[in-house]
C-alpha cells in the first residue's frame, strides 16, 4: 500500500466525523470505498466491527474505538463516558467461516482466497450479520478476514488425530485474543470437522458451538410446515455429504 493512502482506521475516524448522526453502516462503506476502492467490502466491514465499541465480544480487545452502534446496522461517532452497554437485542455471537472449495491462484486476503459459491454464501452472511468473523483455516488456524494469505491446499479432515486436536486448541486460543468467550456462541460454517475439532476448546472456554446447515443462509422464512420439513431435510442431507474436508 502506497505510504500516500489513509488507512482504513483513518478514514473511519475521518467518516464518522463527516457523516449526519446516526449512520448507517453502508454509508460507512460506500464513504471509504469511494476513497479506497481497491479494499474489499469484507475488509472494511470488519474494520468496522474492529472500530465498534459495543459490538458484542470486544470489550477490552483491540485499539481505542471509534464508533458505537446505536441500532443493527446504524452508528454515531465513539465518545468517552456515555453509556457504553450492548444493545438490548444483541446475542453475543461470533462468526466463522471455514476454508471451502477452489483457493485463488494468488496471495489474496483470507476473506477472498476460497472461490467457491459455498464461502461466498457464508462470508456474505457474516459481514451483513454485523457479528465479529473470522475464517478458518487447515494451516494457519485462525484468520482475519484482511489477513493476507498464499494458495494452500491441506485437507482438515485428512489431517490425524492429533493434528486436528493442537489445531482446535490453537484456533480457540487465538480466538480468546480477539473476543470475549465466556457466555459466546460461536457460530461455524464450513463442515463438522471444524465443528466437531472446536466444540470442546470453546466449550472450556465457556463458549457454546453452532454449525450453519447449508442453503438455509438466504432462505426467506417458511410457513409451510411440510415445506420447512422438506428443506430441513435436504439442508441436512447436504450437510452431511458435504463434510468440510479443508
Amino acid at each position: 500500500m502506497s505510504r500516500d493512502l489513509p488507512t482504513i482506521r483513518e478514514l473511519l475516524d475521518d467518516a464518522s466525523r463527516a457523516l449526519a448522526e446516526p449512520f448507517s453502516r453502508a454509508a460507512l462503506i460506500s464513504w471509504i470505498s469511494a476513497r479506497r476502492p481497491d479494499v474489499a467490502v469484507a475488509s472494511i466491514a470488519h474494520h468496522i466491527q474492529l472500530a465498534t465499541a459495543n459490538v458484542p465480544g470486544r470489550e477490552g480487545v483491540g485499539p481505542a474505538p471509534l464508533l458505537y452502534r446505536v441500532e443493527r446496522g446504524r452508528y454515531r461517532r465513539y465518545r468517552l463516558g456515555l453509556e457504553e452497554s450492548l444493545p438490548a437485542d444483541e446475542a453475543h455471537r461470533v462468526v466463522l467461516v471455514g476454508s471451502s472449495g477452489a483457493l485463488a491462484a494468488s496471495p489474496r486476503p483470507a476473506a477472498e482466497i476460497f472461490e467457491s459459491e459455498q464461502f461466498a454464501r457464508a462470508r456474505r452472511h457474516a459481514v451483513e450479520s454485523g457479528q465479529p468473523w473470522f475464517v478458518l483455516s487447515a494451516r494457519h488456524g485462525l484468520l482475519d478476514p484482511a489477513d493476507v494469505v498464499d494458495p494452500f491446499a491441506l485437507l482438515f479432515g485428512d489431517q490425524p488425530a492429533d493434528y486436528r486436536a493442537a489445531w482446535a486448541e490453537r484456533v480457540a486460543g487465538q480466538l480468546a485474543e480477539r473476543v470475549r468467550l465466556s457466555g459466546a456462541i460461536v457460530e461455524v460454517h464450513g463442515g463438522v470437522d471444524f465443528v466437531q475439532a472446536l466444540r470442546g476448546p470453546l466449550a472450556r472456554r465457556g463458549a457454546r458451538t453452532e454449525i450453519a446447515l447449508p442453503d438455509t443462509w438466504d432462505e426467506p422464512p417458511v410457513h409451510d410446515e411440510a415445506d420447512h420439513e422438506h428443506r430441513a431435510r435436504a439442508a441436512l442431507g447436504k450437510l452431511f455429504a458435504l463434510v468440510s474436508r479443508h
